[in-house]
């Protein structure tokens, strides 16, 4: 047993030939292995890239830019042009009116056999008192203005029979027929009549003013309640007075004469045709309105006063551009529109827009039948707009 165990522990001797053989093979594995590594870690050479051809790289086009003063250029052929919608204008023939707004019955002519002076008929108890005080104050002139033409007639008379007295005695005087003391109590007496005279006439006077003054007082107290004085004395039968505040922006648009229509609230399916009376002789300072006076009739006497209606203003027949309410830009209380002139080229206009409806402006100037605006995605185009504006304003008015 123990030897068997001894005979297994010993190392085999290899003949040499086999030695060598493994050895070169051991040799040839390594460098193959190192081959391998060798392979899988070396750079990998890319093709070289073909020749590049030399591309011209576009220039970027701004969509929208400023050109000058109220000028703007829009390019061609850019995706925002596409949003914007362009409409060449035209006239059509309307009859709406150019202006609307509320008004209210003041005053009216009611029937009866009285003088019309006497038969006017107010909103409130204040314009009737007032109404009243200037029918006497309108007396009272007429009165004083009579008084004065015969304080001076009276003046003048007594003045001239004076003199002639004087002028009479005189001569007898230098002859010895008359006293002198008869003569000097002749020129006192002419002296006294002057003064006399000349006192009742700067009463008279005083009198007419302070009439005068208080017919000018009361004019103006009928005039803050809504009615001129004037139109008292075109006072006709039926005659019906509506007023209405007119903002200041507007009034260049209102007239007198100027035809109008008048549609109550109480009589919604009856249209009154009107026209212009009066203008107000100044601006209210809270609102800054024009107070105007409107004349309808009314034969079937329906209308109080009081009543509430819409006022449109100038309904005549006319010919008129129209445009979108898109088209519109209000900047500092103005409107403009953008117009066309050509290419790329556009020009910032200033307008003067009457009433909307619908969704549609009447244009009542600056702008021309055959002109080409941008309605649709106008509003896209306010700063360049704004832009363009102050260009065009000088250094001192930019202050």
């Amino acid at each position: 047993m123990s030897s068997a165990a001894g005979r297994s522990s010993t190392p085999i001797d290899l003949p040499l030939r086999t030695k060598y053989w493994r050895g070169f093979w051991m040799i040839v594995a390594v460098l193959g292995i190192v081959g391998v590594v060798v392979f899988l870690m070396r750079p990998l050479k890319s093709a070289p890239p073909p020749a590049a051809v030399p591309l011209s790289t576009p220039e970027k086009v701004e969509p929208v830019r400023v050109t000058g003063p109220g000028r703007i250029a829009i390019a061609e052929e850019t995706s925002f042009r596409k949003q914007l919608s362009i409409v060449k204008l035209h006239t059509e023939v309307i009859a709406d009116p150019t202006l609307s707004v509320t008004g209210s019955i003041l005053g009216r002519v009611n029937p009866g056999p009285e003088g019309l002076e006497d038969r006017w008929q107010f909103s409130s108890a204040e314009l009737s008192t007032n109404y009243a005080d200037w029918l006497r104050v309108n007396t009272e002139i007429q009165f004083a203005e009579s008084q004065l033409k015969k304080t001076r007639e009276l003046a003048q008379a007594e003045t001239a029979y004076r003199d002639d007295v004087v002028k009479h005695l005189q001569p007898l005087m230098k002859t010895g027929s008359v006293a002198e003391r008869n003569v000097k109590q002749a020129e006192a007496d002419l002296i006294r009549t002057q003064l006399e005279g000349e006192k009742n006439i700067f009463q008279a006077e005083a009198t007419l003013r302070t009439a005068r003054k208080s017919k000018a007082g009361l004019e103006r107290g009928l005039s803050q309640a809504g009615i001129e004085p004037v139109v008292f004395s075109r006072a006709i039968e039926n005659m019906v007075l509506v007023s209405a505040n007119v903002p200041e922006a507007r009034v260049s648009q209102v007239r007198e004469g100027q035809a109008c229509h008048v549609r109550f609230y109480g009589y919604p399916d009856k249209l009154f045709p009107a026209h212009v009376e009066a203008l107000g002789s100044s601006l209210t300072p809270d609102r800054r309105t024009l107070r105007v006076l409107f004349e309808l009739s009314d034969p079937d006497q329906i209308l109080r006063p009081g009543m509430f209606g819409d006022v449109g203003l100038g309904t005549e027949e006319r010919e008129a551009i129209l445009v979108s309410t898109e088209a519109l830009l209000h900047i500092d209380r103005k409107d403009y529109v953008i117009v066309a002139i050509r290419g790329d080229d556009w020009k910032v206009t200033e307008v003067v827009v009457g009433e909307v409806r619908h969704g549609t402006a009447e244009i009542l100037s600056g702008l021309g039948s055959v002109d080409r605006v941008i309605t649709g995605g106008a509003i896209l185009l306010k700063p360049a707009v704004v832009q363009a504006l102050a260009l065009s304003v000088g250094p001192r008015e930019q202050k």
